[in-house]
């Protein structure tokens, strides 16, 4: 073959490579090619002290990112996974190797949907089996690369309604149901860790006995956000009680109050594990309330952390005053370089503690870390994560 020849074939070959959906994409950014994994996998993690460990007993940080889409794309009706078309119902692979390029990133926290796992109110096809095993499928693409999987019981409604917002609480209708069949899935892998219940807000109170209390052990009564009907909850005590009712004996991650804002009685209320192998979770962002800046940090989570694994499941960026409240619409505009992301995540850093961001997901709001599902950053907020990552891998 000529040189022209061949260099004609070369370039068709590469504009052919860059229509396949589920190939290797690349935008000229640095990680945004789909090379892989090199990372050791983790086989178990286990809690030893303040500290995660991994089968060895080597002390790990879970570092990495949420992948979100899974808690409410199924209950809409309109797929399972966020992002294009082809990955509608079955994660693609090219998505999850441009997720191990980012270097240093090694956990993925995946939100689930109550009733799309159990297939109450949902459409077979984005319901019941076929959800649990685009799930499954999408945990081993995960494990297969070497990352840590973290299950976020995200959205939950308790009776005939639909999940389509975050209750206070879980309720006793179905979250035993939930957890104790996902646990037995999982429970021969602890690489998998389980997050009890995204954030709770019992009572939409900061600290009060009566929340704290009703987070533990449940049996208090609330208003359902989906369905308006008074529920009764299901506390962490007997969603733990119920996960290790399976012989699972996988880390547990148990979010404070005030969408797991205040951890400042958790360990006053610390929930019973069996296997003493839980995490406390705590979520940060700039609309935080109660604990947002060092005087929170170098009191309420340093002494929680000097008892038990830190773990931030959720940081946001760094949006000013542009967004002061909870559900609040966050644009892509709003976010600012102002210290309040690196403050946390340098104080996270400083104390050995764990976070995953939210999140990688390419969408037109604050929250993106990138802006294709190519893998590349966006340009404050995904950039700052991705950077950090890799310096916390040298």
């Amino acid at each position: 073959m000529g040189v022209s020849a061949l260099a004609v074939a070369v370039a068709l070959l590469a504009v052919l490579a860059l229509t396949v959906v589920d190939g290797p994409v690349s935008d000229g950014s640095p990680d945004a090619g789909t090379g892989g994994s090199t990372r050791s996998p983790v086989t178990a993690l286990s809690v030893q002290g303040n500290q995660i460990v991994d089968q060895d007993g080597v002390p790990i940080r879970l570092l990495g990112f949420n992948s979100s889409g899974t808690e409410y794309a199924c209950i809409e009706d309109w797929g399972i996974f966020e992002g294009p078309d082809a990955q509608r119902t079955r994660m693609l692979a090219s998505t999850v190797d441009r997720m191990a390029a980012w270097t240093g990133a090694n956990t993925v926290r995946i939100p689930l949907n109550e009733q799309c796992w159990l297939g109450l109110g949902v459409s077979r096809e984005y319901g019941g089996a076929s959800y649990q095993e685009a799930i499954r499928d999408y945990v081993q693409l995960l494990r297969d690369r070497g990352f840590v999987v973290v299950l976020d019981l995200h959205r939950s409604a308790p009776g005939a309604a639909l999940s389509l917002n975050q209750e206070q609480m879980p309720d006793r209708d179905h979250s035993l149901d939930f957890w104790r069949e996902v646990a037995t899935v999982y429970k021969d892998d602890t690489g998998v860790v389980f997050d009890a219940f995204n954030e709770p807000w019992p009572f939409g109170e900061p600290d009060s006995t009566r929340a704290w209390q009703c987070w533990r052990d449940g049996g208090c009564e609330l208003p359902s956000q989906n369905g308006g009907q008074p529920y009764v909850a299901a506390g962490m005590n007997e969603l733990i009680a119920t996960i290790r009712s399976t012989g699972a004996p996988n880390v547990i991650a148990v979010g404070g109050i005030h969408w797991a804002e205040m951890l400042n009685r958790w360990l006053e209320y610390r929930p019973a594990d069996p296997l003493d192998n839980l995490i406390a979770s705590f979520h940060n962002y700039s609309y935080n309330r109660y604990c947002k800046d060092a005087e929170c940090y170098d009191t309420v989570l340093a002494e929680v952390a000097a008892e038990v694994p830190l773990y931030a499941g959720e940081v946001g960026p760094d949006t000013g005053d542009q967004v002061l409240e909870v559900g609040e619409e966050c644009p892509a505009s709003s976010v600012r370089e102002a210290g309040f992301s690196e403050r946390v995540l340098d104080w996270l850093d400083a104390h050995d503690a764990s976070y995953t961001p939210w999140a990688w997901n390419a969408w037109d709001d604050c929250y993106a870390l990138i802006s294709s599902y190519r893998g590349t950053p966006t340009r404050i907020w995904g950039e700052e994560v991705r950077a950090r990552l890799a310096r916390n891998a040298q």
